[in-house]
């Protein structure tokens, strides 16, 4: 590369999370660099300048943001005598793109005067970890203060977060504003002071279930029709932009934040549904282990019930849609739980039948995955679509024995899943019957979701 290029975009951006003056003397400042500014800057180089230094400052409790941007040299820009055309065109506005996702007065220098702030909405949870305090607030885009947070803080999304977008704070429809939920994560000091360390947002959208009067050449769809009826007010909860900053990263605050946020639509009737939208590899794994843990708790395998579900019988298919609503789960993951928990209960297991329940198990977890992929399936050979489908399937429980294993549970297949444990969960698609990406049953929404290439699916 050129003099005149930053290889690296990621290493010119320093983030800086600062405490104001009236912060205990012990918080210091907290400095990081981007994950991600592919969305920001072509290839995530950034043309145009020499010896760039791109310094982005928020204060620690109400997050409102600083930008200063500092170079050696930079390519002149149109209308100066030396500027070259095409290179005018290659230029990165630095500065006037990373403004476009920060409040149009933000300044150059962060004032830390003291302030009176305290985190917006309703207390949900406080917990502790190395002796320090924090708190999560529920709140909603409606509320002009959370709006304003959000607005100051979401360039994040684009370092942070894979394909991240952010929020439209501008919104000047109430309704539509109201249908995102946030749940600001921060760290109480003394005095009463405040400091940020993540936060989720979460979409709520319309959740229609299929009327008992439909008929089989379905609903009449008229606008006198729609007009004529009245719709239950249900919702679907979608997580949608979920991120725990850098210095504050596996120290367990995601999880406390994860779990307050299905504690919380668990209690609200109108939501049927918690679902994830795009979830990272690292998130999928949060999650997972999460929802495990809260299904057993619950004892939801217990006295005569495996039995039902390995029957694979209407019973068991009449149980799970009974129970999946109960825990507001997607029906996918619910099933890849109750998966997890039945092969959870073969480790536990003693005595001469540990075989017999294993081929049952995958007798259970191959109809499922043959279910969801037929349409693939049927295009192959008889013992290639068996071939595949095997192979789908030890690829699972490989997946499960790992999950479990970061569960606490107890695990005991091969040696293909002890290299997994010992290492870590695998990263992609792990299968020639691939996963779908997560779209969490979301047919019904009013959005349509992105067109994407069919594959075969691991799920």
């Amino acid at each position: 590369m050129d003099d005149w290029t930053v290889p690296k975009a990621n290493d010119a951006i320093h983030i800086s999370l600062v405490p104001p003056s009236s912060f205990p003397e012990s918080q210091k400042t907290h400095s990081f660099n981007p994950a991600l500014t592919y969305q920001l800057f072509d290839n995530e180089t950034i043309y145009g300048y020499k010896n760039l230094s791109v310094d982005l400052q928020f204060r620690q409790d109400d997050m409102s943001p600083s930008l200063c941007v500092k170079y050696d040299e930079k390519l002149p820009t149109a209308g100066a005598s030396s500027a070259d055309a095409e290179d005018e065109e290659k230029i990165d506005q630095v500065e006037e793109i990373l403004q476009g996702y920060l409040p149009s007065d933000t300044p150059s220098t962060l004032d830390l005067s003291p302030s009176s702030f305290t985190p917006p909405g309703a207390l949900v949870n406080t917990y502790t970890r190395d002796n320090s305090t924090y708190e999560i607030y529920h709140s909603n885009l409606s509320d002009p203060q959370t709006r304003t947070l959000i607005h100051r803080m979401q360039i994040l999304v684009l370092f942070f977060i894979e394909a991240g977008s952010a929020i439209d704070t501008q919104e000047e429809d109430e309704w539509l504003r109201n249908r995102w939920d946030v749940f600001l994560l921060y760290e109480r000091l003394p005095d009463s002071k405040f400091s940020f360390v993540g936060y989720c947002t979460v979409h709520k959208y319309w959740y229609f279930t299929k009327s008992p009067n439909d008929t089989a050449a379905g609903t009449e769809f008229s606008l006198d029709a729609l007009q004529s009826q009245t719709f239950a007010r249900q919702y679907r909860a979608r997580i949608s932009q979920f991120l725990i900053l850098p210095p504050f990263q596996q120290k367990g605050h995601a999880r406390e934040l994860y779990a307050i946020i299905i504690k919380t639509y668990l209690a609200i009737e109108e939501v049927k549904e918690i679902t994830v939208e795009d979830p990272s590899t690292r998130f999928e794994e949060l999650r997972d282990v999460a929802d495990f843990k809260r299904l057993k708790e619950n004892n939801i395998l217990s006295g005569d019930v495996p039995e039902l579900l390995l029957l694979r019988q209407k019973p068991a298919k009449e149980w799970i849609e009974t129970q999946r609503g109960i825990a507001k789960m997607p029906l996918r993951q619910f099933q890849r739980m109750i998966e997890m928990l039945l092969l959870a209960k073969i480790f536990q297991s003693e005595g001469g039948d540990v075989e017999h329940q294993k081929h049952r198990f995958e007798l259970y977890v191959k109809e499922r995955l043959y279910r969801h992929n037929r349409d693939v399936l049927v295009q192959l050979e008889k013992g290639e679509r068996a071939e595949k489908l095997t192979e789908t399937y030890m690829n699972v429980t490989v997946d499960y024995e790992f999950l479990l294993s970061k569960a606490g549970q107890k695990t005991s297949f091969g040696d293909p899943a002890r290299k997994i444990i010992a290492g870590k969960r695998p990263a992609g698609n792990i299968s020639t019957i691939v996963e779908d990406e997560e779209m969490e049953e979301e047919e019904e929404e009013e959005l349509e979701p992105p067109s994407k290439k069919m594959r075969v699916r691991k799920d």
